[in-house]
């Protein structure tokens, strides 16, 4: 998936809450009057999940994933789903996705369990590179909402496309509601949307994250590089994002140039109330060109911290500085031909957004790993309790997904 983020990414879960490290991380990139972040208590909570992605944190301190499942159960019986995409080869629909929640009782983690199931997923007949729920978000009222992702041409969900009608498919590419039964509803229609091409670049709709506002919610599309408000159940653009400089295309002769697009796929309100927007970065996913945006709407939207690489979410410490969290050190390019999906965090200081810190790194600066394994492999979310902060990682497994959780301290 070249244009919106790469296609990352049922879901019974085992709960595993055993320490992973004790330790603390050093950065590669601390000022004389810089950060001090610590990292402490590292510990795996959550295992065994289908993809997971974005988190939010419930008031009473439960923590909440969307797990983008793994496609169809069984992509090879008779009945399965499965089309030929352009761009991604055999792709079935499947409801393996959910969303999950961990039962967090003060700072132990008493378990695991779906809150919602069979929600739609679409994935490759392996279950791999999974696209279903994509993030959760709290409103002010307690309501747990979430996105859908679909990363295609809405009018392959429409009378006529490949996907019309198949049991849950008139969820994909939508903002949903899920309520205390874990009943889901659909909020708002983000494809239909999209399928007027807003950004002028042909219908393509990936929503991956979502952040309740005052009277509704502000949603990323990844694929229609866009910021979206949703509001009873209407959707508007907030923010077309713009096409980054030309670079070299890498599979092409000297010479032919490809504008990378922008990709957004991260939205956060800081502690000032501004809507803070992180993006991927499209093919060929160049290192250190992903910017965090500062968004006030109505306003022209400001670089508040660029030199990124591939970012898949953010989140705001305690303190108010922002974390960003990337899902390649090395870019995505090098993640697909070598297989290491090592990712990244980073604390970016609020008062000089210069200053940042690298964390989950050992004392060297290299990333901190286990059996072999980089901690941060592949991540998809993050989210901060307090002191406390929850990261998806493994999120190109339909079966391996996990939980981290560490205390973060300065």
């Amino acid at each position: 998936m070249l244009r919106s983020r790469p296609a990352l990414l049922g879901v019974a879960a085992t709960c595993l809450v055993a320490p992973l490290f004790v330790a603390t991380s050093s950065s590669a990139h601390k000022g004389d009057d810089g950060l001090d972040y610590e990292v402490d208590d590292l510990t795996t909570v959550a295992t065994g999940l289908a993809s997971p992605r974005g988190l939010d944190v419930a008031r009473n301190g439960d923590v909440y994933v969307a797990l983008a499942g793994r496609g169809a159960a069984d992509p090879g019986a008779p009945d399965a789903a499965c089309i030929e995409h352009p761009e991604f080869g055999t792709i079935c629909l499947g409801d393996t996705g959910g969303i999950g929640r961990l039962d967090v009782a003060g700072h132990r983690v008493k378990g695991f369990e779906m809150v919602a199931e069979h929600l739609p997923s679409l994935a490759g007949p392996t279950g791999f590179e999974a696209i279903g729920p994509s993030d959760v978000s709290f409103d002010e009222r307690g309501r747990l909402f979430a996105t859908i992702g679909l990363g295609a041409d809405p009018a392959i969900l429409e009378d006529g496309g490949p996907l019309f009608g198949l049991p849950g498919s008139e969820l994909l590419a939508s903002v949903v509601t899920v309520d205390r039964r874990g009943d889901v509803s659909q909020v708002a229609d983000i494809g239909e949307f999209e399928a007027t091409d807003p950004d002028g670049r042909g219908p393509d709709t990936n929503p991956h994250s979502l952040v309740a506002s005052r009277h509704g919610h502000v949603v990323a599309d990844a694929g229609g590089n866009t910021l979206l408000s949703v509001k009873d159940g209407m959707v508007d653009d907030l923010v077309i994002f713009p096409d980054e400089d030309e670079v070299q295309n890498p599979f092409a002769p000297p010479g032919v140039m490809v504008a990378p697009q922008p990709v957004p796929n991260a939205v956060v309100k800081g502690p000032d109330g501004a809507l803070y927007v992180g993006q991927l970065t499209g093919f060929p996913f160049v290192p250190g060109t992903a910017t965090v945006w500062r968004i006030v709407p109505g306003q022209a939207p400001e670089v508040y911290a660029d030199g990124f690489t591939n970012i898949i979410d953010l989140a705001f410490t305690d303190d108010g500085d922002l974390l960003v969290l990337q899902i390649s050190r090395a870019g995505l390019l090098t993640s697909f031909g070598t297989g290491d999906f090592t990712g990244a965090l980073h604390v970016v200081d609020k008062d000089d957004t210069s200053v940042r810190q690298e964390l989950l790194v050992d004392g060297n600066g290299d990333p901190l790993t286990k059996d072999g394994m980089s901690v941060l492999f592949a991540p998809g979310g993050i989210t901060v309790d307090d002191d406390t902060v929850y990261v998806s990682t493994q999120t190109v497994s339909g079966t391996d997904g996990s939980i981290l959780r560490f205390e973060l301290d300065d």
